[in-house]
């Protein structure tokens, strides 16, 4: 009896080998955002016989597939959904399913808004000067989640404010404002224009005394966002421009001075040496933070 069985098992190994497959998988995040997507490994124990594979995702796009490894698959309605992997060979079939969380994502809404009888009022859009302010407003929905303004889109100049409050803003030149909303997780952006008269103003002083008296010793180039020396706003010297080719030269043209920096000013030396009182030429080829380029040339005048 004894050489009978091991017969059998010789002669049969599959018979004890073979078996159901048991399926599993991964998926790459449980919890998206509505719109977002998934990828999806098969970590199936390998199992006798040719396997058929069915996958079924609920909710999802696309809504089946038929293989051992599906490609992305996309959710754009919110809610819990299953994927439904199911394994069958020659022995049988089972089944597997992994449930997938879908947030909606959250609304934002921003506008240009301005006071009226101190209630905010949305605006269709705005027009302001240099130094004025305009008054931003976005609301998100559901409540309950951060907003964040983006100057520009930037993101390291980032404003946080609480939800439906107002941002005040004082740009010098037309800029896109970015807002985000986030809710579990889910990010919804907005952006709302404001129109900026910039006023284009680039002059050289006609006259300077590098006298070490603190009083109008540098020759700089001024700009409109410190011409009236009000500093309150960040800027300094030359704050306007972003490029700089400032040049100085004698009354035999020889360079006496150059500067690509803006906020750079000369003092009146040449190789170390003061100057003479004299009239000089100066040239200056500059690009605005607005992205305007132009060009001036004048005399200054060296007092001592």
């Amino acid at each position: 009896m004894k050489h009978f069985f091991w017969i059998i098992i010789l002669l049969f190994p599959f018979a004890f080998y073979s078996q159901v497959p048991n399926p599993t998988f991964l998926v790459s995040d449980n919890d998206i955002c509505m719109g977002e997507c998934i990828s999806i490994t098969n970590t199936t124990p390998s199992a006798a016989g040719a396997i058929v594979w069915q996958w079924n995702f609920a909710g999802g796009n696309p809504p089946n597939y038929s293989g051992a490894n599906p490609g992305p698959v996309c959710f754009n309605t919110a809610g819990t959904y299953s994927i439904t992997l199911t394994a069958t060979n020659s022995f049988g079939s089972n089944s597997v399913s992994v449930p997938v969380n879908v947030t909606q994502t959250p609304d934002v809404n921003a506008t240009l808004s301005d006071t009226l009888d101190g209630n905010y009022v949305v605006i269709p859009d705005t027009l302001i000067n240099m130094y004025q302010e305009a008054y931003l407003w976005a609301e998100g929905t559901p409540l309950g989640g951060d907003l964040v303004w983006y100057p520009s889109g930037v993101e390291s100049d980032e404003i946080s404010v609480d939800n439906g409050d107002s941002l005040t803003v004082t740009p010098f030149y037309t800029t896109y404002y970015v807002v985000s909303y986030t809710v579990n997780g889910c990010v919804a952006y907005d952006t709302v224009l404001v129109n900026v008269n910039f006023q284009e103003i680039v002059q050289v002083p006609n006259s300077f005394s590098p006298n070490e008296d603190g009083v109008n010793d540098f020759l700089r180039v001024l700009t409109n966002v410190d011409f009236d020396n009000d500093f309150s706003n960040g800027f300094i010297e030359g704050g306007a421009i972003a490029e700089i080719d400032f040049r100085v030269y004698n009354r035999y043209g020889a360079l006496v001075f150059r500067t690509t920096d803006p906020f750079e000013g000369w003092d009146g030396t040449f190789k170390g040496k003061p100057e003479n009182p004299a009239t000089f030429v100066y040239t200056v080829d500059y690009r605005l933070i607005n992205g305007r380029s132009s060009s001036i040339k004048g005399n200054v005048t060296l007092f001592r």
